[in-house]
């Protein structure tokens, strides 16, 4: 899949140039097409100004017009009176080929405009996969998702519908205005005075259009967002019995969406009305004032056909760039939205092999690391921390203690700019490994579990590149998990749903740790993130027994709220308020006054 990292867009043009990228001929292709089509569309109207003036009509013929070679590659006006049919093929065998070439251009027109938005895509997903998590806690996903899907659809539709019709509007009236200069110079000049006119006012609902579409796609992402929050917090809104309070919150933003595209169409109404309102009026007046001219000036029947032809040809196209003109705005909106996550910052990920990782005590080493949030507020402050390959460490603390934060750190998920401090693995500094390769190097179970719409089978295995079925087995057993599975009547390839929406917390823990089991063989250090905290004391208790047996020399992190949980580590640390206020085995700590004991005694009983 296509990469951007460190790809910049300063503007518009060099976005639509990079998507075009790979996809140019079929769009040259499909506007040489509009151009033949367009030059298609002139020839009917002089055929019939022919046959009207010279066959049925008297009309002199000029020597060395037009009129004259057609008449002249037809046998003559007195062939064509006496094969009448011979006008009327011609005429159907050049709306044949026009069809024919219509054809071709909306062949070429969708295969670049799908290859287009299918580049957009690629490029889209592949950037946000490398956005740093802080990027995430700033943007709403909803939004994230107006972007890359109804945003796209609208670049899509600009460049593959107005885009690519732009030459032929262009032609159609450079052309038009010519054939029509022909017939009657004066009769032209009145017919091109309206379009100053309609091009004017195109160009001042361009800016209104703009402005009042920014707010509604805007709109647009935060109904998306609620949606989205609602679907995948649907227990927790069932469980507080918030239904009414987020339908309320839904149709406020509903309404206010509602009411800026109503506001919208408000606009493209009144654009597309004057629009029609001066067409009518330069139709009439060309109608009114060539019958005039007809009467007065010797303008002959069939010039007077073809003109009036020549006009609405013209007529079309200088509304339809009034058009292009207006859909510019909403697409520029659009664009300026996607670059917006395309210019994000991006992590430094390759695929590089990571560096062997040197046996050091410590294998992981923290000195006077700290970090702060946005604004400033400290959430570590001043940590020294020391793990040695094969040790079991433990971290308890408070609720925002900064416990996961420690850990993010160590994993490189958090902004490295608000990083302060030397954190160093296997003796080289973390930043300098390979960033992909080195959190491969790791193995984590979340805080809170996130399972894919899949199968159990396929969760267990997602972050193995290749795994058996008997290691899938093996994993589910070690995390407890099969004595679960075996009650499901498809077992380890039940469908647990979007979010494993259908397994209990316990259960979904117990996933997530299986995944992390199934790759802890390629893994340096095991971070278990509270992933205990749904299970019943028995169930936790013999995972733990079971991984400090299986995993020996593996080091490993456990993050709990539970003394149980980390009393038989090797060491452990206690957080308070960003620092560290304990360290020492199960047995110095419960000895000493601190957190650290009145945590065991309030969970003890004492």
């Amino acid at each position: 899949m296509e990469k951007t990292t460190g790809k910049r867009f300063p503007n518009k043009r060099s976005f639509i140039l990079y998507i075009l990228k790979g996809n140019l001929i079929f769009f040259i292709a499909s506007m040489v097409l509009s151009a033949a089509i367009a030059v298609l569309d002139l020839i009917n109207p002089r055929i019939v100004s022919c046959v009207v003036d010279h066959v049925f009509g008297t009309v002199p013929v000029i020597q060395g017009s037009v009129n004259e070679i057609m008449l002249t590659l037809a046998g003559g006006a007195e062939n064509v009176r006496a094969h009448l049919y011979i006008p009327a093929f011609a005429v159907a065998a050049v709306a044949l080929t026009t069809a024919l070439v219509r054809y071709g251009q909306g062949i070429t027109n969708t295969l670049g405009a799908e290859k287009l938005v299918c580049r957009i895509r690629n490029v889209l997903f592949s950037h946000t996969d490398r956005l740093p998590m802080s990027w995430y806690g700033m943007n709403q996903t909803g939004d994230i998702l107006q972007r890359c899907t109804s945003d796209v659809e609208t670049v899509k539709q600009f460049v593959s519908v107005q885009l690519t019709s732009f030459v032929r509007i262009i032609l159609l009236i450079v052309t038009s205005t010519i054939f029509m200069a022909g017939i009657d110079m004066t009769l032209t000049l009145i017919a091109t005075a309206f379009l100053p006119i309609i091009i004017g006012y195109a160009a001042y609902f361009h800016g209104r259009i703009g402005k009042t579409f920014m707010q509604a796609d805007n709109e647009e992402g935060v109904v998306s967002s609620i949606v989205q929050e609602n679907l995948t917090g649907i227990r927790v809104v069932r469980a507080f019995g918030k239904e009414s309070y987020e339908c309320r919150r839904f149709t406020e933003k509903n309404e206010k969406y509602t009411g800026l595209w109503v506001r919208l169409m408000d606009l493209m109404a009144i654009f597309w009305s004057l629009g029609d309102l001066m067409s009518g009026l330069q139709i009439m007046t060309v109608i009114v004032m060539g019958a005039v001219f007809c009467v007065n000036r010797g303008l002959t029947a069939g010039n007077y056909i073809a003109f009036i032809s020549y006009n609405a040809m013209l007529s079309w196209p200088v509304r339809e760039l009034g058009r292009t003109i207006a859909d510019l705005s909403r697409a520029g909106v659009a664009i300026d939205r996607i670059i917006y996550i395309l210019n994000a910052d991006t992590e430094d990920i390759n695929d590089s092999e990571c560096p062997p990782i040197t046996v050091t005590d410590p294998l992981i080493k923290l000195e006077k690391v700290s970090y702060s949030y946005n604004d400033g507020t400290d959430v570590l402050k001043d940590i020294d921390l020391h793990v040695s390959r094969g040790e079991k460490i433990g971290i308890i603390g408070g609720t925002g203690a900064g416990k996961s934060t420690l850990t993010d750190i160590l994993m490189r998920t958090c902004d490295p700019e608000r990083v302060r401090g030397s954190v160093t693995f296997g003796g080289k500094d973390v930043n300098e490994y390979p960033l992909s390769a080195y959190r491969r190097r790791f193995a984590r179970v979340l805080q809170e579990s996130f399972l894919f719409s899949g199968t159990i089978s396929h969760n267990i295995g997602i972050a193995a590149d290749e795994i058996t079925q008997e290691k899938i087995e093996q994993a589910a057993t070690d995390a407890e998990l099969m004595t679960a599975v075996d009650k499901f009547t498809k077992g380890l390839e039940t469908f647990v749903g979007e979010r494993g929406v259908t397994l209990s917390g316990g259960q979904k823990q117990r996933c997530a740790l299986a995944a992390c089991l199934a790759n802890a063989d390629r893994a340096d250090v095991l971070i278990m993130d509270d992933s205990f905290s749904a299970l019943d004391a028995e169930t936790d208790s013999k995972i733990r027994s079971t991984l400090f047996s299986r995993y020996p020399d593996t080091t490993m992190i456990i993050i709990a709220h539970r003394i149980t949980t980390i009393a038989g580590c090797d060491r452990i640390y206690v957080l308070d308020r960003g620092r560290i206020a304990g360290e020492g085995t199960h047995a110095e700590l419960i000895t000493q006054e601190g957190i650290y004991r009145d945590i065991y005694e309030l969970q003890a009983g004492k």
